[in-house]
């Protein structure tokens, strides 16, 4: 698709239109060089109630809104409505857009520098932070040369410039104000723009918070407040689904910690090879903290996986490691043909998230600080997330705009919906409240769930509410909580057989989507 400086809308996939939108790389140079924009929308199809279209965001940052429509786009679409267009977009320098922020020569290239990552978890007492501060500064080092230059695409890629190019969206499709969901950083890209253009706010909801003013500070330090809640309602919810349902049951949860904790130390002894996976497989502590992690973000889908895995390490069963080496960690290989471009991750996370934070070049007594802080609150993720702060210590290119105003604002044309599960690993219900009280007027909806965003847990009452926001405008009343219809290896808690036929397409729908939960950073 060529891209062109207005938006051109072509057909493409199935019923579904597409375009490619040239914006300016620095908006202080309008005659200058430009981005172009990927967009990919989903057509309303109730013409007579038309209400214009909601741009959705998934996350990361670095996550592409051309592959969230595509994996989840019919469903965000019969949550909200049918007078609605669903359109993604990939930010600037992500996916489909260009130029993109590739610090590697290709996907596969950047796969096989990954291939050389430790089998260790961060520890203050080995060398693996020396070693992962090396790691990070390699990749920092290559992006500054190729995408760090003057008119390198790291320099635009700050969440202002990403709020910008969502307001001149919006206003080439006629609409004067946004209309927005955004998930996980999403949220982030939401409060900078309502800060940066309150009067420009018609509907925003922001779904999985992280607090901007720690987001801003590239503190990294508020994010795992509820983390250890999610990965202990593992243990809970194997405990009550039964024998039947988990196949790790005890008759009582912390006999469950138990033992998934001493597979831990059993398999920190002594590493597990599954040779015949395709790629062959080495499962470590460090991988299995990883995917434990990666399943506290959907519990729902995820957990099972890793009751599985635990089940057959303790069994020895390797024709059952085999099947779920895939979810154990994610297979390598390389690909003589290239990705599509929003199927690829690249280096968009460093340039966006260190660049829109404050500068701190790494100091040992510092780290080691935050690293304590953040182990004795999430020991089993802290290891993992704390190279967030490695990687942005590392980081040198400094965005052309860097948004140093309020994140506030004391009124907005019209009130944001902040949405949080009372239990996220990523971005814990402390941060959304936190939000909420610095954005005038905006209304705080809490869904009783484990998981990242409201997606991560069916909830027809949180459906609903969304719903009404969109289409009428109507906050949920205050200290609303919605509770979740579907928990993890329970399964469903609510009466399928005697929802309404609207109800049960609409439950459909959230069975989908919480397959597709953002991820945050790039996990």
């Amino acid at each position: 698709i060529e891209p062109s400086r207005t938006i051109q809308w072509t057909p493409c996939y199935t019923n579904e239109k597409c375009a490619r939108l040239l914006l300016p790389l620095d908006y202080d140079t309008p005659d200058g060089p430009t981005t172009a924009i990927a967009l990919r929308m989903i057509p309303a199809t109730d013409k007579e109630n038309y209400r214009g279209p909601i741009l959705i965001n998934p996350g990361g940052p670095g996550g592409s809104g051309t592959d969230l429509v595509a994996r989840a786009g019919q469903n965000i679409s019969r949550i909200v409505g049918p007078s609605f267009d669903v359109l993604g977009f990939d930010p600037r320098g992500v996916g489909a857009s260009t130029p993109s922020a590739d610090c590697f020569e290709s996907d596969s290239q950047r796969k096989l520098w990954s291939l050389q990552d430790n089998h260790r978890l961060l520890n203050l007492s080995d060398d693996t932070i020396p070693l992962a501060r090396a790691r990070v500064s390699t990749v920092a080092q290559r992006c500054e040369a190729k995408i760090g230059g003057e008119w390198g695409i790291a320099r635009f890629m700050s969440t202002p410039n990403v709020a910008r190019d969502m307001l001149e969206i919006s206003k080439q499709l006629g609409q004067e104000k946004l209309q927005y969901w955004g998930f996980s950083y999403g949220s982030i890209l939401g409060q900078y723009f309502s800060a940066m253009y309150p009067d420009k706010v018609g509907r925003v909801v922001i779904d999985g918070i992280y607090d901007s003013h720690n987001y801003r500070a590239a503190l990294w330090n508020s994010n795992l407040v509820d983390n250890e809640a999610v990965i202990d309602s593992f243990f809970q919810f194997c405990h009550q689904a039964g024998p039947e349902k988990c196949n790790v049951y005890e008759d009582s949860p912390e006999k469950i910690h138990a033992r998934y904790f001493s597979l831990l130390e059993a398999v920190d002894a002594s590493p597990v090879p599954v040779p015949s996976a395709e790629p062959p497989l080495l499962i470590t502590r460090r991988v299995l903290q990883i995917q434990i992690f990666r399943a506290a973000y959907q519990p729902i889908y995820a957990f099972g996986f890793v009751a599985d895995t635990v089940r057959a390490l303790e069994t020895g069963n390797e024709t059952a490691l085999v099947k779920l080496a895939p979810k154990i960690r994610e297979p390598v290989e390389c690909q003589c043909t290239l990705p599509e471009p929003w199927a690829v991750e690249n280096e968009a996370f460093e340039a966006v998230a260190c660049g829109d934070g404050e500068p701190h070049p790494y100091d040992a007594d510092t780290y080691a600080s935050f690293y304590r802080n953040l182990t004795s609150v999430a020991p089993v993720v802290g290891p993992i997330w704390a190279t967030y702060y490695l990687k942005c210590s590392e980081w040198r290119v400094r965005p052309k705009w860097r948004w140093t105003g309020p994140l506030e604002a004391k009124n907005t044309s019209h009130p944001l919906l902040i949405v949080s599960p009372r239990y996220d690993p990523v971005c814990p219900l402390r941060d959304a409240k936190a939000v909420h009280e610095r954005y005038g007027g905006s209304g705080l909806l809490v869904q009783n769930s484990y998981g990242h965003c409201s997606l991560s847990a069916p909830s027809l009452c949180t459906a609903k509410h969304i719903r009404e926001y969109m289409v009428n405008g109507t906050l949920p009343e205050p200290e609303t909580v919605c509770e979740a219809d579907v928990l993890p290896f329970v399964g469903s808690v609510r009466d399928v057989q005697a929802l309404s036929t609207e109800d049960a397409e609409l439950l459909d729908a959230l069975h989908g989507l919480s397959a597709v939960v953002p991820t945050f950073g790039g996990l």
